[in-house]
């Protein structure tokens, strides 16, 4: 009988020691990001809207391409 007790104990606390590790793992992962819109930006040479991720930024200003970032610079 005290066999079975003790099986019966080593079972609930390995149950609980599980539950308690998946809800402390649940609880740390960060939920996933929005997929919302990323942010449009203008490029400055041609005037086309792209994702600001796939721009070029200099000097404040917005490229589609580095071909029309060396232009602007060239007219300036």
């Amino acid at each position: 009988m005290a066999k079975i007790l003790l099986i019966a104990v080593a079972f609930a606390a390995a149950w609980w020691l599980l539950r308690r590790h998946r809800r402390r793992v649940r609880e740390e992962t960060p939920p996933p990001a929005a997929s919302g819109a990323e942010d449009m930006v203008r490029c400055a040479g041609c005037g086309v809207h792209l994702p600001r991720g796939d721009s070029i930024e200099s000097q404040k200003l917005f490229f589609c391409s580095s071909d029309h970032e060396r232009e602007f610079r060239r007219s300036r």
